[in-house]
């Protein structure tokens, strides 16, 4: 085997390991949520944020904290599409749920932004929705995947919804164990 082959099943091998698990991150301020393939929130994941008027001009990595983790997909094409199909779902959410609406729209700016900020719960629910309908998840029932979650209390609030579909079986809950406020340990 050539250097030059050994290099690329190598930086393949690390990308399938590195990249098979999604993560989801919260502001603390303003609970807005970002999804990201790595660890650690980059500037180019500020773009899933629309409003540019609510958009930070760049990345305070203090004010962004580690909201969820799901890992032990089966591969790296169902952590993309599982990744793509959550950021779609925050890159329309504004429109769908809030310009539609003639209520919300009728209220001054100053009270509708905070409501359009907050985007912790609506996301995590797409995200159960989204594990729901995945065709590799549905066939082994959920075996193999663990959702970390950044407090117990979270998990409890998103799964005990009425009128949410429950999740798969299979599917392994967990707690994330978060270093310095914000640095990810055990996903």
């Amino acid at each position: 085997m050539s250097a030059a082959a050994s290099v690329a099943a190598t930086s393949k091998a690390a990308v399938k390991q590195a990249s098979s698990t999604v993560y989801l991150f919260r502001h603390i301020q303003t609970a807005q949520v970002l999804v990201s393939m790595q660890k650690t929130v980059e500037r180019q994941n500020l773009k899933q944020i629309t409003d540019e008027t609510r958009r930070p001009a760049h990345v305070r990595h203090d004010h962004w904290h580690p909201l969820a983790a799901v890992k032990g997909l089966p591969d790296h094409k169902a952590a993309l599409s599982l990744h793509n199909s959550l950021r779609d779902h925050q890159l329309n959410m504004h429109q769908r749920q809030f310009v539609q609406n003639k209520e919300h729209m009728a209220q001054p700016k100053r009270l509708r932004a905070p409501q359009e900020m907050n985007q912790v719960e609506t996301t995590l629910v797409k995200l159960v929705e989204l594990l729901n309908e995945q065709p590799a998840l549905k066939a082994s029932k959920g075996q193999g995947v663990e959702i970390l979650w950044e407090r117990d209390g979270v998990r409890k609030q998103i799964l005990e919804k009425e009128g949410l579909p429950t999740l798969l079986e299979g599917i392994q809950h967990g707690e994330l164990v978060i270093k310095r406020g914000r640095d990810i340990a055990n996903a």
